[in-house]
């Protein structure tokens, strides 16, 4: 990817023609991206607030629906974009010009930068366009006949369960769906209800690695292992999981794991990841079909055949994950799930303030959902926004408001969050 953009950069400066070429370009691009924080500054992570485009005084506490991108990585898309259009008459195909379109080419750089997040191989991914672009892959992928059994969640989000919705109509496979408590603070009992679900009949074990509504972190290596002494296949969606919390293909031992990048990794919509493991690719077909449908060489490349789409993108999720390995994964993680840890502990110390996510640290993650008793959802989400600027999003009055805490978060206004919730709840 870094060679790639030296090229373009050359082509373009060629382009724009003779030594006014570099002036040129410094006109077009955005000015003053912030420098990166020292990791030994006392204020990194305020610092690192200013990496993003947000406001100061706007808290964005949304990241469980899409992340916001950080500034050079944005910077790197619209560079990547500007640079393309001024330089798309010298594509050629040829191996000395690099392609200018995404959806056909193998992009093995980037999918090994990929798998050195979830420990995987490249070959072993798949670059898609989200999540459910991998749901959709399994589900149609999967020789099943009728009577065939798929368990998941009642928690389900509609791009992981719809494909599978999809199948039961057309083919007449059996949908059974495992009721998690809300809120759910018991591993044994979850994995215990997953088992009494498990029948002659069952083919997969379909579960949410962290589920989206309740911000439950799902046992998914025990789930595995379940599925696994049962002849099933286990197949996980990572859409929340992904730069949220460690994710380890390997250890968890998952037949199949897609995720959306756009989300807590932070890169720009448009972005998806599907990986299956090696020994059980050939029990799933291409469903999406381009010239190398059928590309047996490289693992993956087959599902990444889904026409022409913006090379650009991907360039944003290289940068993205370069910003995420500059910070450092573990440092993320610590980060954010304090500020997560900060939230509960409010809100347990108010009265009438309910929490709907686990609190068990098994299963909870840095995503928090809670209300206040006898106050709708909807109204506890307007509260904070139209009094402290502070961006939830509601989940549904038995669950609450969801907030998503992340690295342009912070102790402020996780106090400002609580300073609400207690006044409502004195009030309620």
């Amino acid at each position: 990817m870094t060679n790639r953009r030296g090229f373009l950069y050359s082509a373009f400066l060629s382009a724009l023609g003779g030594p006014m070429s570099t002036r040129a370009l410094a006109a077009r691009a955005p000015g003053g991206l912030p420098a990166f924080p020292d990791d030994n500054d006392p204020e990194f992570w305020d610092q690192i607030r200013d990496q993003f485009y947000m406001p100061r005084g706007e808290a964005f506490f949304n990241t469980g629906t899409i992340g916001s991108v950080p500034r050079p990585v944005l910077e790197k898309v619209i560079e990547d974009m500007r640079t393309l259009e001024a330089t798309v008459a010298r594509w050629d195909y040829s191996d000395n010009t690099p392609n200018w379109i995404s959806g056909y080419s193998p992009e093995l750089p980037l999918r090994d930068k990929l798998g050195k997040l979830v420990n995987a191989e490249g070959k072993d991914i798949a670059l898609t366009q989200n999540a459910t672009f991998g749901s959709s892959f399994a589900a149609n992928g999967l020789s099943l006949k009728p009577g065939d059994e798929v368990i998941l969640t009642d928690r389900e989000h509609p791009g992981a369960i719809c494909a599978w919705q999809e199948r039961a109509k057309k083919d007449r496979i059996v949908l059974k769906q495992v009721l998690i408590p809300t809120p759910a603070n018991d591993p044994d009992q979850l994995v215990a209800l997953f088992a009494k679900t498990i029948t002659s009949r069952t083919c997969v074990l379909a579960f949410p690695h962290i589920i989206s509504s309740s911000a439950v972190v799902l046992p998914a290596r025990r789930l595995t292992e379940l599925a696994h002494q049962h002849g099933c296949l286990a197949v996980v969606d990572g859409a929340q999981a992904l730069g949220q919390i460690p994710v380890d293909l390997q250890d968890m031992g998952c037949d199949t794991y897609f995720a959306s990048p756009h989300k807590w990794l932070l890169a720009p919509p448009g972005n998806g990841m599907f990986y299956i493991r090696r020994d059980q690719r050939e029990k799933f077909r291409t469903t999406l079909c381009s010239f190398a449908w059928d590309d047996q060489t490289d693992g993956m490349y087959r599902f990444m055949q889904y026409g022409t789409g913006n090379r650009s993108l991907l360039t944003g999720l290289d940068a993205a994950l370069d910003f995420h390995f500059r910070i450092g994964p573990a440092r993320i993680y610590k980060r954010i799930r304090l500020l997560a840890d900060r939230l509960r502990t409010g809100l347990q110390q108010i009265p009438r303030a309910r929490i709907g996510s686990p609190v068990h640290p098994e299963l909870a993650s840095a995503t928090v959902c809670h209300r206040v008793e006898g106050l709708p959802a909807a109204k506890l989400e307007s509260e904070l926004w139209t009094k402290k600027w502070i961006r939830v999003r509601s989940q549904g009055d038995q669950v609450g408001v969801r907030q998503s805490c992340q690295i342009y978060n912070s102790e402020a206004e996780i106090d400002a969050t609580l300073e609400i919730v207690r006044s409502l709840a004195a009030h309620a």
